[in-house]
């Protein structure tokens, strides 16, 4: 975490007017809530909401965020926004007050290193579950991700939420759920064949039904 603090400056101005004219200047509208206490509605420069979302800790960073002309301060991460989909712009930005001692329960993505031995040696293939799991942590304990070594995995083997080693943390998804997976490569075939099929079938009765009624 970066001992700097972000410069926020008080938003009196709401609307969609004052929220138009104030990107023109470079800031972005935002909200700070939780923490026990009142929403505060902020202006905020648009460099610095991406600077957050680009760190090495992503949507998880936590910063230090100062009311300009003011002593008051406060920690917080991002908890959501909103970017104009034809400009990539950032309209809004909401952020979370967080004591740095307070445990959260965030999304960490997986990072898988490595060729499992399966799909080298044995035609297998690596089938990556899930992209990310579901954690509990002090703020400033975030993982930036969790990576994970496929290299010892044979055919038909698996990694699992309780074979992952990271300290400080307490997972939330049930133990037994498979985040990575190295299966023969015919059998993926297979379930891919059932699914279309699965998915093609009421349509298929359906006009059945119809010829039938004509």
């Amino acid at each position: 975490m970066q001992q700097d603090y972000i410069e926020v400056q008080p938003r009196e101005r709401l609307g969609k007017n004052a929220n138009r004219k104030l990107r023109e200047t470079g800031y972005v509208p935002g909200i700070v809530y939780g923490g026990g206490r009142g929403p505060v509605p902020i202006a905020i420069k648009e460099k610095d909401v991406w600077d957050m979302l680009h760190a090495e800790t992503g949507e998880n960073t936590v910063r230090l965020l100062k009311l300009a002309g003011t002593d008051k301060q406060r920690h917080v991460m991002i908890k959501d926004y909103q970017i104009d989909p034809i400009s990539k712009r950032i309209l809004h930005a909401d952020f979370m007050r967080v004591d740095v001692d307070q445990i959260v329960e965030v999304s960490v993505p997986i990072e898988v290193k490595g060729t499992a031995y399966g799909v080298k040696n044995e035609g297998g293939m690596l089938d990556l579950i899930k992209r990310e799991v579901e954690l509990k942590a002090k703020v400033l304990e975030i993982p930036k991700a969790i990576e994970i070594d496929v290299s010892d995995l044979h055919l038909n083997d698996a990694i699992r939420v309780k074979d992952l080693d990271v300290p400080n943390v307490e997972f939330v998804d049930h133990p037994d759920t498979v985040i990575v997976k190295v299966e023969p490569i015919r059998t993926h075939e297979v379930e891919i064949k059932e699914e279309e099929e699965e998915e093609q079938e009421p349509e298929v009765i359906s006009k059945g039904k119809k010829e039938k009624e004509e």
